[in-house]
Order: C-alpha cells, then structure tokens, then sequence
C-alpha cells in the first residue's frame, strides 16, 4: 500500500483530493491538512511514501515546509503557478503540477511515477 499526505490550504481541493483516491487500488490518503505546520507534524509522525504539497499557503509555503523536514518522503508539489519555481529543483521536488492540469488519472500515474522510480547510482 503506497501512502499520501496532501497539504493544502484550500479546502475545495483537498475534498477533491480525497474523491480521486476513492478511486484507486494500493494507494491511500491517510491525512488531509489545510494547516502546513500540522500537516507536517503528521508527516514527520506517519513517514507516508508521498506528500502532495501546494506551494503557497499561510504561515509557511511549500519550500519552507519542506525545509523544515530531516527525512523527506517523495513529494509532488500541486499549484496553481504555471511554472516550476526554480528553487523545486534545489529541494528536491520529485514533480510539479498545475492545479489546472491535474485529474484523478494524471495523480494516479504521478505518485504511482514517482514512488517506482529507483535512485540514481
């Protein structure tokens, strides 16, 4: 079972989120966080294969999460920019959607993508 936390602050989304992965066999939602500082304590606690992060939230944005973690799970950073910031490169963002573009189909292949990916040696 491949496991996701998704933190986003906007609530439509996550409900979304949560309908896509009805849907799917061996891949499970375990939390949804509108709050980035308590979706990464759950992250840091539950150590899920995938966080699905948006970019830009309150209090802190998606880079500034993932610089708060040691250990990262493998990330896949949803937003509604239409470029890839830059900086994903230099924290390790395993991939980027535009919120526009994303479908249950397309996250499905992306976490499915990314977990299955074997490192570089």
């Amino acid at each position: 079972m491949i496991t996701c936390i998704a933190i986003d602050d906007d609530p439509l989304f996550l409900q979304s989120l949560k309908a896509y992965f009805w849907e799917y066999e061996g891949i499970e939602l375990i939390g949804t966080f509108q709050n980035p500082v308590n979706g990464i304590m759950k992250v840091v606690k539950e150590k899920p294969d995938v966080l699905l992060l948006d970019l830009e939230m309150p209090y802190l944005d998606g880079f500034e999460a993932l610089e708060s973690m040691d250990k990262k799970p493998k990330v896949i950073m949803i937003s509604a920019h239409v470029n890839q910031p830059s900086k994903a490169k230099q924290i390790q963002i395993d991939k980027y959607i535009r919120k526009v573009q994303l479908d249950k189909d397309l996250l499905k292949r992306t976490i499915l993508e990314i977990v299955e990916a074997k490192p570089i040696s």
